[in-house]
């Protein structure tokens, strides 16, 4: 693995014991001084080259192989192939997924994200993997990219690790289902506690689609270890993958 420009430390457990996702942070040392950048700090962890995959190595992240590894699973037994793909990777960040995607046989792949060190981060780490990347706000998306999305043909589309925290709102990944062909694939991975909750702050309530089949039919789901916590607790998540039925009303 390419060689960081900075010093990584992890902290101490009693730093970050018991720390929910959204907090966790490590410390990093540059020309002789130490800060902490918070994990979800992406436009920082993007900013400084490789960092973001080092950490995630580190942490022995799984998510990027095995949602694209359940995807064409499914594919496959299905009839079809990874190269008819035509993929809309939403949350694409600085391109872990959209690489494990181009190693099975996507060719055809479309990132966007909200964050602009996201795209400079593909640039340096992963050239060639994606045909187009935006930096765009799915709530408010441009002219431009509205309507390169509905002209592209897409039958699948992608979220590696950005819906579980609400990271996209409801609204703008209606923009992002709605660009997707009917019957096409949806490939998704949510936090399994987050899944599982029935209360007011699970993914169904922030996501009501996901439990509409008239919209969206789960074919598989698939329990695994997405990564360890920096404290060394098991961080278990969920893929799933589904089709499409309809559009999600957008309000």
């Amino acid at each position: 693995m390419t060689e960081l420009d900075v010093e990584i430390r992890i902290p101490e457990p009693e730093e970050v014991r018991n720390l929910v996702i959204q907090e966790e942070f490590v410390w990093l040392r540059e020309k002789g001084t130490e800060r902490k950048v918070r994990l979800h700090d992406y436009a920082q962890m993007y900013g400084i080259p490789h960092l973001y995959e080092h950490i995630m190595e580190k942490l022995q992240e799984k998510s990027h192989t095995v949602l694209s590894s359940v995807l064409r699973d499914r594919v496959t037994q299905a009839g079809g192939a990874m190269e008819d793909l035509v993929v809309l990777e939403v949350g694409a960040g600085s391109g872990m997924v959209g690489k494990a995607l181009a190693d099975m046989g996507v060719k055809y792949i479309t990132g966007i994200d909200i964050i602009p060190e996201a795209a400079e981060a593909v640039k340096r780490e992963c050239p060639g993997v994606y045909e187009n990347y935006y930096v765009e706000d799915l709530t408010n998306l441009s002219e431009t990219a509205g309507e390169a999305l509905s002209s592209r043909g897409l039958n699948c589309i992608v979220c590696g690790s950005a819906l579980g925290f609400n990271h996209i709102p409801t609204r703008g990944w209606a923009t992002a289902f709605n660009a997707i062909a009917p019957n096409g694939w949806i490939a998704f991975n949510v936090q399994k506690e987050r899944w599982e909750d029935k209360g007011s702050d699970s993914f169904a309530t922030w996501h009501p689609w996901v439990a509409e089949t008239d919209i969206f039919e789960i074919v598989h789901s698939h329990d695994y270890q997405h990564r360890f916590y920096i404290d060394g607790r098991s961080l278990e998540y969920v893929a799933i993958i589904g089709t499409k039925r309809a559009n999600i009303p957008e309000s």
